[in-house]
């Protein structure tokens, strides 16, 4: 089969995949909105340390998705893409693990669980996500191992997404 037509088995996955992430981002704007109030100047770190990996993760899944339903988009193109996009996730863990340590300094509420869903599994994710581009830049055929990395993100992104929150209910709890 050629590469658009092994693409074309994976349409319905990656649209759902898509939808969701995009609707988690909205959902991820509204919930800052009005958890806004609740955050002072102290807490940005920490809030930084749990909003930035999952917006990203969100928008990681949602351009993954696009990706790979584009008609246009050979298997040299997307393994380029790919590895652009793991190398740029790599990267942007240097942040995300710099207001981490500081969220830990100031407020010391980054446990184990945080560390693990905000640095340690991304980590993976994005190399395996490079490695994926390589394996298409090279002429494989890896959807079943891209699909299930990105529904790992997805997950990863719903649970720091529920860190947020609970996050910002114990802020708001300690202020009242």
């Amino acid at each position: 089969m050629s590469f658009s037509a092994v693409a074309a088995t994976w349409q319905n996955f990656y649209l759902l995949v898509g939808a969701a992430a995009a609707t988690l981002v909205g959902l991820m704007f509204v919930a800052i909105t009005f958890g806004a109030s609740m955050i002072e100047v102290k807490d940005a770190s920490s809030t930084r340390s749990f909003l930035d990996p999952v917006l990203t993760h969100f928008v990681q899944v949602l351009l993954t998705a696009c990706l790979v339903v584009a008609p246009s988009t050979g298997p040299v193109l997307l393994g380029v893409l790919l590895v652009a996009m793991g190398a740029l996730r790599l990267a942007t863990l240097v942040r995300v693990h710099r207001h981490m340590r500081e969220a830990q300094r100031v407020a010391n509420d980054i446990e184990l669980s945080d560390w693990i869903s905000g640095i340690f599994l991304p980590l993976a994710a994005h190399l395996a996500l490079a490695g994926c581009g390589v394996a298409f830049a090279l002429g494989a055929r890896p959807f079943g191992a891209l699909a299930a990395l990105t529904v790992v993100i997805l997950l990863v992104g719903i649970y720091g997404a529920w860190e947020l929150v609970l996050w910002l209910a114990l802020t708001r709890s300690r202020r009242t």
